[in-house]
């Protein structure tokens, strides 16, 4: 999950406002659970104008071959606009639909996030205990890493997808999946340096996520993708979603696969098999069931959620006061300063966006299979979404 310093940019425009349009899509208002006193009317004239927008700017990017995906913007649980951009890789290929299911690279750490501060919640961990509490064999005892320094990536760890790719001869089949405990083993014996200290500086690395899955499994005896079916997916009725481990493809719902900028299929590298952070497969509406869950205590209590939400690394003023709490990064919108909590993901041709506008409960929610095109125009436009 490599970052460009655009990535950023992208993420706090979601409605692009252009001027005159000729023609409007037909816009598709979806009930939720949630109840609204306005009626289907008033929602229809007062979004309108804005899902075409919405409509507009990826139509374009996808008729220039620099989208394909699906997209979902709601206010409130309603949807408001929701369509899909689909790719297929040759004529017989099934057609991709709001139903097909895309990896959320790390945006699966929210997920994870989560299910560790369930923990904390029920008195199983404290994320202010030592992550060595747990996974004894690491050979960090002496640094006091704690747990909320692995939600928060201040833990200083350095990148697995780095320390078990070089040397070479550290995982020698590259046809074999490397689980989390593989890892955890493979730092006990090479001891990979830390790249910041502890708790001092905000260091992005997936490492820290696969740790937190692996205490979820010693902490409840479960596997993290079991877990977290039970605990979230099932509850909430996202019927759709799976955390993807190489393993268990089968289980997968209408999956689509991720292709690189020459359309070519990503390779299911051994890197796969691990799981925390990244990994889950699942669509537009299962994410929103998920959104819509935030907003109430049916996962987390509100003071839990508002510890979650807050930064936990200095801000980098350049991006926008951009900040990481536990699992969620956050960001200051320059003209309002209103806060933006979100997540986005990079792994294998898969991108993937959640953008959470909490004062007025607004959503947006991409999901993309085939990396190419940049987003840069994407982020002011946050701003503008109607008040």
């Amino acid at each position: 999950m490599k970052w460009v310093k655009s990535e950023i940019l992208w993420l706090v425009i979601v409605v692009v406002i252009f001027s005159n349009c000729d023609t409007k899509p037909k816009i598709k208002i979806v009930e939720t659970s949630v109840q609204l006193v306005d009626s289907t009317t008033f929602w229809q004239q007062k979004y309108e104008p804005y899902a075409i927008e919405i409509d507009k700017y990826f139509a374009k990017k996808h008729k220039r071959t620099q989208f394909y995906g699906t997209v979902l913007f709601a206010e409130k649980g309603r949807v408001i606009f929701e369509k899909s951009y689909g790719y297929k890789k040759r004529k017989t290929s099934p057609e991709v639909t709001l139903e097909s299911t895309f990896q959320i690279a790390s945006v699966t750490k929210v997920f994870t996030a989560v299910a560790i501060l369930m923990l904390h919640e029920q008195g199983l961990i404290d994320i202010d205990d030592s992550v060595t509490k747990y996974i004894p064999e690491l050979p960090y005892d002496n640094y006091n890493i704690k747990i909320s320094h692995l939600l928060s990536h201040t833990s200083g760890l350095g990148k697995y997808t780095h320390f078990c790719d070089n040397p070479d001869g550290i995982w020698v089949d590259k046809d074999c999946s490397i689980t989390n405990e593989d890892v955890i083993k493979i730092m006990e014996s090479i001891e990979p340096p830390l790249s910041k200290t502890p708790g001092k500086r905000f260091y992005y690395a997936n490492t820290n996520f696969i740790l937190l899955a692996s205490i979820i499994e010693r902490v409840t005896g479960e596997k993290y993708h079991d877990y977290i079916a039970e605990t979230i997916f099932e509850p909430l009725g996202m019927e759709s979603t799976k955390a993807y481990f190489r393993e268990n493809d089968a289980e997968l719902v209408n999956p689509v696969k991720g292709y690189e900028s020459n359309f070519r299929e990503a390779i299911n590298i051994y890197l796969n098999g691990c799981e925390g952070d990244k990994g889950i497969y699942t669509n537009v509406h299962d994410m929103l069931k998920f959104d819509q869950a935030l907003y109430s205590e049916q996962l987390l209590k509100k003071e839990t959620l508002e510890l979650a939400f807050s930064g936990n690394s200095k801000p980098n003023k350049w991006k926008h006061n951009s900040n990481y709490g536990y699992g969620f990064r956050t960001l200051e919108l320059p003209r309002t300063h209103e806060k933006i909590v979100y997540h986005n993901g990079w792994w294998r041709g898969f991108r993937a966006y959640f953008i959470r506008r909490m004062d007025k409960k607004q959503t947006i929610i991409i999901l993309t299979n085939v990396k190419r095109g940049s987003f840069l125009k994407v982020i002011d436009l946050v701003g503008y979404l109607p008040e």
